[in-house]
C-alpha cells in the first residue's frame, strides 16, 4: 500500500520465507535453512540471497548492472504463526541495514575469484571446489525480483506482444531452487527454476500455491 514502511521486496522476501517454512513442516523438519524433501532436522535459521538496486537516481548513476548481493535471515520462530505487519517491518529494517553496508558486487569471494590472478579453467575449478566445500553454509534460496517492465515486449506483426515475462536464475545444489518475479501489464509473474535432485514437477505447482498464499497474507494496512 501507498505509504508503506517496507517494499514489494520485502513483501516476496517474507512470502518465500513462509513457502519454504510451510514446505518444510509439511516434510517433517522444522523451519530449516534448507529446502527440504524428508525428514527432521536441527532448526537452523533460513537465509534468502536477493540482488538490490542501490543505486542512486540522480546524474552520478552508474551506466550497467549496478545491483549486489545482500543475504536476509529469518529466525525459524518468527516463520510460526507470524505478525504479519511486523514480520514486514522488521524485514524492511534488515534489508535497508544490509544495503546501507558497502560490500562487493557479487560479495567478497565473487571479487577474489573474478579478478584475473590466474587462468580462467584454474578459476573455474577452484569455483567449483569452493561451492562444495562451502554448501553447508549456502543460503536457502535466491530470490529475484526483475521489476516493472512498463511497456509491451513486441515481437512484430506476424508474433505480436508479449502479455507475460518470465526469467529464471540457475537452481545449482546445495540452494536446488530460485525464485524469479517480474511485472508487466498489471501482473506479477512467478518464475521457480529447482533442480530435480530436489524436487519433481508436481513439487514445483505445490510450491507456487504455496507462493501465492503467502503473498496474499502480506496484503496488510501497515
Amino acid at each position: 500500500p501507498k505509504g508503506s514502511p517496507y517494499t514489494v521486496n520485502d513483501q516476496l522476501m517474507v512470502t518465500t520465507a513462509l513457502t519454504i517454512a510451510h514446505w518444510n513442516r509439511e516434510h517433517g523438519a522444522l523451519p530449516h535453512s534448507r529446502l527440504r524433501s524428508s525428514g527432521g532436522t536441527p532448526i537452523r535459521p533460513l537465509r534468502i540471497t536477493m540482488p538490490v538496486d542501490d543505486r542512486p537516481r540522480d546524474t552520478t548513476m552508474p551506466i550497467g548492472n549496478g545491483t549486489r548481493l545482500v543475504e536476509v535471515p529469518f529466525a525459524p520462530a518468527e516463520l510460526d504463526h507470524p505478525d504479519m505487519s511486523a514480520l514486514l517491518r522488521r524485514t524492511a529494517e534488515r534489508t535497508r541495514t544490509l544495503k546501507a553496508l558497502p560490500r562487493p558486487q557479487l560479495g567478497h569471494g565473487a571479487a577474489l575469484l573474478t579478478a584475473p590472478w590466474a587462468p580462467v579453467a584454474a578459476r573455474a575449478a577452484l569455483t567449483r571446489a569452493l561451492r562444495r566445500a562451502a554448501a553447508p553454509w549456502t543460503s536457502t534460496t535466491l530470490l529475484s525480483n526483475i521489476g516493472r517492465i512498463p511497456y509491451p515486449l513486441d515481437f512484430g506483426e506476424e508474433t505480436g506482444r508479449a502479455h507475460a515475462v518470465w526469467f529464471s536464475a540457475p537452481a545449482r545444489m546445495p540452494r536446488g531452487l530460485t525464485v524469479t518475479t517480474a511485472s508487466t501489464a498489471g501482473r506479477l509473474h512467478l518464475a521457480l527454476r529447482w533442480s530435480r535432485a530436489l524436487l519433481s514437477h508436481g513439487d514445483g505447482a505445490h510450491l507456487r500455491d504455496l507462493f501465492e498464499h503467502y503473498l496474499h497474507t502480506t496484503e496488510v494496512t501497515p
